[in-house]
């Protein structure tokens, strides 16, 4: 009888898979590893009365799958303190886009998706973005690469009032 039971009890056991989870190709990141490195920007909002400035360190993480800049915002007249942001940037192969997750001081936070580069330009169009700072409707923004040590960009948003904001940002390479 107890043999009996043993072998039901073994019998009735789970199949436990032993095949190793495959891992994720990593990104291709050739066309944009000129980004490495520190960079300062200078960004012009229509409805304020000049330019910001911010700065940050993009490098790649350690084990290839991001690539992570880390940016300072720095105090103007309507900015009250310097903050810190994070980006971390890969590329989903799952569906076929780049994924540029965005976390910050104070619960910042942003996430955006783009197919790709075309040319020297690539688009991204935000899949989460917290309404805040009188936004109602966020536009897709533009990155253009000018040079291997230039960038700009455009974005556009509309105020719950309905009045569109545009923003430009020129970055050059330290």
């Amino acid at each position: 009888m107890a043999a009996l039971l043993g072998t039901v009890a073994v019998a009735a056991a789970p199949k436990i898979e032993t095949t190793p989870v495959p891992a994720a190709a990593k990104p291709d990141f050739s066309k944009i590893a000129f980004m490495t490195g520190s960079w300062t920007c200078s960004i012009m909002s229509s409805r304020r009365p000049g330019p910001y400035t911010v700065t940050s360190t993009t490098t790649m993480s350690p084990d290839g799958y991001w690539m992570v800049t880390q940016s300072t915002v720095h105090k103007a007249s309507w900015i009250p303190n310097s903050f810190k942001t994070e980006d971390k940037m890969t590329y989903d192969t799952s569906t076929n886009r780049w994924v540029d997750i965005t976390t910050g001081d104070g619960g910042a936070y942003d996430v955006t998706t783009s197919p790709g580069w075309n040319g020297n330009a690539i688009v991204w169009t935000d899949a989460i973005y917290p309404k805040t700072n009188a936004t109602a409707t966020n536009n897709p923004t533009t990155v253009t690469k000018v040079s291997d040590t230039k960038t700009t960009a455009t974005n556009s948003f509309i105020e719950p009032g309905g009045r569109l904001v545009t923003v430009k940002t020129t970055c050059t390479k330290s």
